[in-house]
């Protein structure tokens, strides 16, 4: 991704709490409308029934992973980079110069002024997205979501990776992962109120030609303020159900569903920068072997494993992080921020 500057990651907050999301299969009937969605394309009877193990827990680090055969990289999910400030002219990944070789892809947003044409995927609706300065600093952008009264969907802006669909500010373009971390920054504003924050982020395999989604790991936070997160799959019997447009519309089957033990997005969190680490891994091909992890401030919240995220296809790996603004809409606009996001073939860590 484009950048001329790296902040070195913000000081971690404390841990927090999470309820019954509103968007188990809500997601469907909104965010169809971006991609001009029609119907579904019947995928709905014969969802895969992967058997997923998870665990939530508040220990610090995951257990040891081991990694899918066709990954680019084995680390254990314990491991963290040990340069955490790193510094020097951006690499052509938008990274530090001289930031750890397993970082594939980093945006800090302080060089977007034109967000259509440098970002992957710009879809924004009703102002629900904008890069600002999120401070005083006026040169110091993040991500801006604002959830909107008397709006359920607000578009999506998706960041880039690897082979995968076509669009500016693709990082590590030629290579595939079946295995990736990310890291990145999120606050709510300082008048939060304890609202549903809905999706915090999506880590997608998508298909190249049309943007549709193979499979996902999609972050969500639920009413009570803890994490959601939700698996879901377009693979059936080897084959993507999903064409770009039928995806939300029934196509998308869920697969696995956890919630964390902590209240991260309360009203008494409000204007708290959260540190959110998340990774995911796909299956070995025709093996139920994924898995999924969240952490928050370095606190391990979510660790599902056995999953069967993508049966035998294997197109695309994961290439891409979304944030979509959609959620019950609220009775005034509220903000949170996004910055200094990193995407990684090992854990990065928050310091």
């Amino acid at each position: 991704m484009v950048g001329v500057s790296w902040a070195a990651m913000v000081g971690c907050g404390e841990p927090a709490d999470d309820g019954a999301a509103s968007g188990t299969s809500s997601e469907s009937s909104a965010a169809s409308a971006s991609t001009g969605g029609s119907s579904s394309a019947g995928a709905t009877s014969n969802a895969t029934s992967a058997t997923a193990t998870t665990t939530v827990s508040t220990t610090t680090a995951a257990d040891d992973t081991t990694t899918a055969e066709p990954t680019t990289a084995t680390t254990d999910a314990d491991e963290s980079t040990t340069d955490t400030d790193p510094t020097g002219s951006p690499d052509a990944n938008g990274c530090p110069g001289n930031a750890p070789a397993s970082w594939i892809s980093c945006e800090n947003f302080d060089a977007i002024d034109d967000a259509p044409n440098q970002i992957a995927q710009w879809d924004e609706m009703g102002d629900g997205f904008g890069v600002e300065p999120d401070g005083d600093d006026p040169t110091d952008l993040a991500l801006r979501i604002t959830l909107q009264p008397s709006m359920v969907f607000g578009g999506w802006v998706s960041l880039r990776w690897g082979n995968g669909p076509d669009g500016p500010g693709v990082d590590s373009p030629g290579e595939d992962f079946d295995e990736v971390w990310v890291r990145y920054s999120l606050r709510t504003d300082d008048d939060w109120p304890g609202y549903e924050i809905g999706d915090v982020g999506e880590i997608i395999a998508a298909n190249g030609p049309n943007w549709a989604i193979a499979t996902e790991t999609a972050i969500r936070g639920d009413a009570a303020g803890r994490l959601r997160p939700l698996g879901w799959t377009c693979i059936f019997d080897g084959a993507l159900a999903c064409n770009g447009s039928n995806d939300w519309n029934g196509a998308l089957q869920l697969i696995w569903q956890e919630q964390g033990p902590s209240t991260i997005f309360g009203a008494d969190s409000a204007g708290q920068t959260r540190c959110l680490e998340a990774h995911m891994r796909l299956n070995t091909p025709g093996a139920s072997d994924g898995e999924a992890h969240v952490w928050i401030d370095g606190v391990e919240e979510i660790a599902t494993t056995g999953v069967d995220f993508r049966g035998t296809w294997t197109d695309y790996g994961l290439n891409a992080l979304r944030f979509t603004n959609y959620i019950n809409p609220p009775p005034s606009p509220l903000n949170f921020w996004v910055d200094d996001v990193v995407v990684a073939t090992e854990r990065i860590g928050c310091d």
